[in-house]
């Protein structure tokens, strides 16, 4: 391609000024830089930085850097370089057609500031996310010299769910922008968390990786998961290979605060300054726990901040232990018909994710179990209670107007029942319902055939109730998660349910998982078309070391869904092995004590995202079936 060398010296000596020139070569083209001597007039450098570019075909390249310095001067000059504009760099190239992204890389070196290692950033970006499997399926796009008032635009256009900030920012923490003559301006991390709910929903995380960024990213912390910013000033160098770190953690399928390690780590390793000017900052409480791995989660946001008591909205087929005070509860007896109602559970400001309170027998001084206000509890029948339903979305002004449900396992009486499920709720940041089905399980070791039997008599309820909440409530979208036993009931539900919907294309649920299900694996095969048939997406957790389905297969004297091996894998239904998760002795009740599972569950719930964009998710391929493993 021949380029028009006297238009693009002319674009050269306007774009950078005299100084501003001797910084652009020496990070763009540094063996040029080498070339200079003192007193040499800026003319003859300029040539030689042409002449340089255009015998190694890289005015491409030079093009894009002066591009990003300098757009406003750029644009003067594009009309007048026709092909010249159009740089063939992979970075270029990559941006087209891109719209809807996983990873947006928002950068800023205006002019004034000093250039910084941008286009190596961003190139990194995109080479370490490749090298794992997970990075493979991520889609990034890069926006160069962002100017203020093209970022709710690019926000817009790109629903991220990472947005990684390179460039520059002041000592108050204020992040460097273009202005639209490509001078620096600054904007507010406060600004741009008010900016976020509107343009973009889907964020999850933001990476801050500009000097003093820490200094008001807290404000963006209340709007997404999590955000990493800068406590100081940190070395470009430094910087560059945080972000390599970063984005190589998450190519292979780490948690975001895994990844955050690596890049830390990969400072360190290349022994360069600043390993500790990283920071991660989370709602999650348990990162402030004394036992925490590193000091640098400086500063947590819990979930339930202020709030002590959580509202839940039940159904239940249990018979109340006395009609006139149901502070007395419900009993482990069967009844013949659904008590719809409400209730409230304390979450101390102690609570852990994952854990429902320390054990009676463990507790000294502090009680941290979430508990049951018995007096909370109220009935109402069922026109009241999906009205009731109704009334509370359009009195908080939800914009989340999803419910979530849980149904329980063997051995859970209503009160474990409604702890587990406040419990969920907080963990989970349920913006919508919070409800639960709780069917009379004995509650106690000794009854699991009892329960068998009580499962199988509770079918007509849960589906009654999950029909009447999905149709009549006023929610948009109904997720379920069952757990083991209760596995049962919503399999044989779901079968009653198409029959009354009588339909081949009524999605009536959104998410719905299957964790350590205790069915019959044959069983299931035969009846699993359902969940295809009414839910968006179902997921199966199965884990090689849950004991409580271990002797319920030598019970049964066969393999159960919820255990391997042998893996189950279903059409239609994605199966994520979870045995690698540091759990409870007993294993079974991971599927709420486990941090990476309840930040998958998350993702589901919020997003939707299939498991092969689903951060932690490894893909396990077995002979010729496919499933998904989490944990290392």
């Amino acid at each position: 391609m021949n380029y028009n060398l006297a238009d693009i010296r002319k674009l050269v000596k306007n774009a950078l000024p005299n100084q501003d020139f001797d910084n652009f070569v020496f990070d763009y083209f540094p063996s040029v830089r080498e070339q200079f001597t003192d007193g040499q007039l800026l003319d003859a450098r300029i040539r030689l930085l042409l002449d340089y570019a255009n015998t190694r075909r890289e005015i491409p390249k030079l093009l894009n850097a002066i591009q990003e310095c300098n757009p406003t001067v750029y644009q003067e000059f594009a009309s007048k370089l026709g092909n010249s504009i159009k740089p063939d760099t992979d970075l270029a190239q990559s941006n087209q057609e891109v719209k809807q992204c996983d990873v947006l890389v928002l950068t800023a070196n205006p002019i004034g500031t000093n250039l910084l290692k941008l286009e190596q950033e961003a190139n990194l970006i995109r080479q370490r996310l490749q090298e794992g499997a997970v990075g493979k399926n991520l889609v990034v796009k890069v926006e160069w010299a962002v100017r203020i008032e093209d970022l709710s635009k690019h926000l817009l256009q790109s629903e991220p769910r990472i947005i990684h900030f390179s460039g520059h920012s002041n000592s108050s923490g204020d992040i460097i922008l273009h202005n639209a003559q490509g001078q620096a301006q600054t904007v507010s991390p406060i600004a741009l968390a008010e900016l976020l709910p509107i343009a973009s929903g889907r964020v999850e995380c933001v990476v801050l990786n500009t000097c003093f960024s820490l200094e008001k990213a807290d404000a963006l912390a209340e709007q997404v998961g999590c955000v990493i910013g800068m406590e100081a000033e940190i070395d470009d160098e430094s910087a560059v290979r945080f972000a390599a770190g970063f984005y190589r953690g998450l190519g292979f399928g780490r948690g975001y605060y895994s990844a955050f390690e690596l890049g830390c780590s990969e400072i360190n390793l290349l022994n360069l300054p600043d390993r500790n000017i990283p920071h991660f900052i989370t709602r999650d409480s348990s990162y402030s726990e004394p036992e925490a791995e590193t000091p640098r989660v400086t500063r947590t946001f819990p979930t339930q901040q202020n709030a002590t008591v959580y509202p839940l909205w039940f159904g239940t087929n249990r018979r109340p232990n006395d009609m006139q005070n149901l502070a007395k509860g419900f009993s482990n007896d069967r009844d013949r018909q659904i008590h719809y109602g409400t209730c409230e559970v304390t979450v101390p400001r102690s609570h852990k994710i994952g854990s429902v309170g320390t054990p009676w027998w463990k507790f000294v001084l502090t009680d941290d179990r979430l508990k049951l206000k018995r007096d909370s509890l109220c009935l109402l029948n069922a026109a009241d209670f999906l009205a009731g339903i109704k009334q509370a979305l359009q009195k908080e002004g939800l914009d989340d107007r999803s419910a979530l449900v849980f149904i329980h396992g063997f051995n859970v009486s209503f009160e474990d029942a409604a702890r587990q499920a406040a419990q969920m709720g907080v963990d989970l940041q349920m913006k919508g319902i919070m409800a639960f089905y709780s069917w009379p399980s004995q509650g106690n070791l000794i009854g699991y055939t009892a329960d068998e039997a009580t499962i199988e008599a509770s079918e007509q309820y849960i589906a009654e109730f999950l029909l009447n909440l999905a149709q009549n409530s006023g929610v948009e979208k109904v997720h379920i998660i069952a757990h083991s036993m209760g596995n049962r009931g919503l399999l044989r539900a779901m079968q009653r349910i198409i029959a009354k919907v009588q339909t081949e294309t009524s999605t009536l649920f959104g998410q719905i998982f299957l964790a350590a299900p205790d069915v019959d694996p044959d069983v299931f095969r035969g009846l699993a078309e359902a969940y295809q048939k009414l839910a968006e997406r179902t997921t199966l957790y199965v884990s090689a070391k849950d004991k409580a389905l271990f002797a319920s297969r030598i019970l049964h004297n066969h393999t159960r869904l919820g255990f391997f091996p042998p893996i189950a894998v279903v059409d239609g239904i994605d199966t994520v092995e979870v045995s690698n998760i540091d759990v409870t002795w007993l294993g079974h009740g991971y599927f709420a004590n486990a941090r990476p599972l309840l930040e998958d569950i998350y993702a589901l719930l919020k997003h939707n995202t299939p498991p092969e964009r689903r951060f932690g998710l490894r893909s396990v391929v077995d002979g010729t079936q496919h499933y998904w493993r989490i944990g290392k």
